[in-house]
């Protein structure tokens, strides 16, 4: 695994924090749950490969088809 990706999802968690803060303090809490969903999504999208990756070595240790 990568430690760039780490990085990468812990950059994106702290910038959702920060806009989601800013938006809730000026009362825009819609904005803000749409916002945090958002980041939550892209950092999904992020890890779906090294998931895929898991289960692909999974199979291949337990011979699976």
């Amino acid at each position: 695994m990568d430690i760039d990706l780490v990085f990468k999802i812990a950059g994106i968690g702290i910038l959702v924090a920060v806009i989601t803060q800013l938006l809730k303090q000026t009362g825009r809490d819609d904005i803000a749950m749409i916002a945090a969903i958002a980041g939550l999504v892209i950092a999904l999208m992020m890890i779906t490969n090294l998931i895929a990756d898991l289960f692909d070595s999974v199979r291949r240790v337990f011979e699976l088809h």
